[in-house]
């Protein structure tokens, strides 16, 4: 589900009509596959441990081991050990491994979004996606590479339309390497004007090479898929381990108390001082600003008016600099900060859901892929839902990003330890007939 709902579908249009072969695909939605292993875990563990608690209680073993003088943490204790050490596996995955294929995945989805998509002629309409040529094709055979009514415009020149190629029919094909486009013409004219230096006439002479056959080759290197270097797509958190990141963060605080401690000695040693540069001693303490400014002759208060004026839109310019360089720095930090905490709370993100599955496979006593599938995927889609909305409201900075990375394990924290313990007194917890209990004795009672 996640794969074809990330990969598939989302970037479905990235690959139509590129003609990229079979490996190139195999090796994105492989690595798209493994990038998407994290998210897939604490919804397995949460699966399995309903299911395999389930299927216990739903066989009596549970209750054979309860029954033998086994508590049920005393029963999930090997369960719990598995889980944790499926965590701290899940750490080094995403800290070490991850990295490296999200690394891969970025750099070859940005070079297939880029490539052109392959050529496709229409008849009677000028194609003009190959660089520096034009061409129509009046007709084209069933099989694609007959052409009749070939007209091509070619500007390798850079000159316009100097030269123009008409046929009456022609073949396409493409090289052996796939990097030439290679048309055969047959009965046409080549035409190409000639502009002799320092010719300003309107009317310029031309050459026309009237031909039985003539060979096109046209390049088609920008069709075919470039590889960009991975290292220009090393500064994203995806890419980075928890202690890279770390070290962004700090270089990004550092970044952003400069700047302010810049603007702070800006302000304290220009922009406070600067209106009276135009006097011979600065002014160093306190004044009676009304009564300095009508003791200045006419051309100091103007000088100081002008200065004034000076000063404030530096300053206010200075200012918005500043405040714009911070913001985006601001929100890098909290980028990396998600990051950070989002590789290390899936861990404990197992540990929570297992205490959630554990005991709701005991409560319910139902095994298989029946209703544990179901009860499953209510819990994990509210703990999507919860991470992605408190995710996007970290990275808007209404919370501080530890608080939306944790809030939703904060919320699920106590469900599992009700549930635990619901389950640890063997309490009916999904049992109608209990709920309902109370109301018929109170019924009963009334009927007396």
């Amino acid at each position: 589900m996640f794969f074809l709902v990330k990969v598939v579908i989302t970037y479905l249009d990235d690959f139509l009509g590129k003609g990229l072969g079979f490996w190139t695909l195999g090796k994105l939605f492989f690595y798209a596959w493994v990038a998407i292993i994290p998210e897939c875990i604490p919804l397995a563990v949460l699966l399995a441990s309903i299911m395999t608690m389930g299927g216990f209680a739903e066989n009596y073993e549970l209750a054979a081991m309860k029954s033998s003088g086994l508590s049920l943490f005393r029963i999930i204790k090997p369960l719990f050990y598995c889980v944790v050490l499926l965590a701290i596996l899940t750490f080094f995955f995403n800290n070490f491994i991850l990295p490296s294929v999200m690394l891969r995945s970025n750099s070859l989805l940005w070079d297939i979004r880029q490539a052109k998509p392959v050529m496709n002629i229409k008849e009677g309409i000028f194609y003009n996606k190959i660089d520096d040529y034009s061409m129509r094709v009046g007709k084209k055979s069933h099989d694609g590479n007959t052409l009749l009514g070939v007209l091509i415009y070619d500007h390798t020149a850079h000159l316009g339309n100097n030269v123009q190629l008409y046929a009456d029919s022609g073949e396409m094909k493409m090289s052996k390497d796939t990097n030439f486009l290679i048309v055969k013409l047959r009965n046409g004219n080549r035409y190409e004007a000639i502009t002799p230096e320092g010719n300003k006439k309107d009317t310029k002479p031309f050459s026309q090479l009237n031909f039985k056959e003539l060979e096109v080759n046209i390049a088609l290197t920008d069709f075919k898929l470039k590889r960009t270097d991975e290292n220009a797509f090393t500064h994203h958190q995806e890419m980075m381990n928890v202690w890279q990141i770390s070290d962004e963060v700090d270089s990004l605080n550092e970044k952003i108390a400069k700047r302010e401690d810049g603007l702070d000695n800006q302000a304290k040693n220009y922009f406070f001082y600067r209106t009276s540069t135009f006097i011979k001693q600065p002014i160093r303490e306190p004044v009676n600003i009304r009564k300095f400014y009508t003791s200045l002759s006419a051309p100091n208060f103007k000088t100081s008016v002008e200065n004034a004026m000076n000063i404030a839109r530096s300053s206010s310019g200075l200012i918005d600099s500043v405040n714009e360089g911070s913001k985006e720095d601001k929100i890098n930090k909290i980028e990396f900060s998600i990051g950070w905490h989002e590789k290390i709370n899936i861990c404990f993100a197992c540990i929570v859901l297992f205490f959630v599955g554990a005991p709701l496979g005991a409560i319910i006593r139902k095994g298989g892929l029946g209703l544990p599938v179901v009860v499953a995927v209510f819990f994990f889609l509210a703990y999507f839902i919860f991470t992605g909305a408190f995710k996007d409201l970290a990275a808007e900075g209404v919370l501080e990003p530890w608080l939306g990375m944790w809030l939703p394990l904060i919320l699920f924290l106590p469900i599992s330890i009700f549930l635990t313990y619901k389950a640890a007194t063997d309490s009916s917890l999904f049992d109608i007939d209990s709920y309902l209990a109370p109301f018929k004795k109170l019924f009963a009672k009334f009927l007396k």
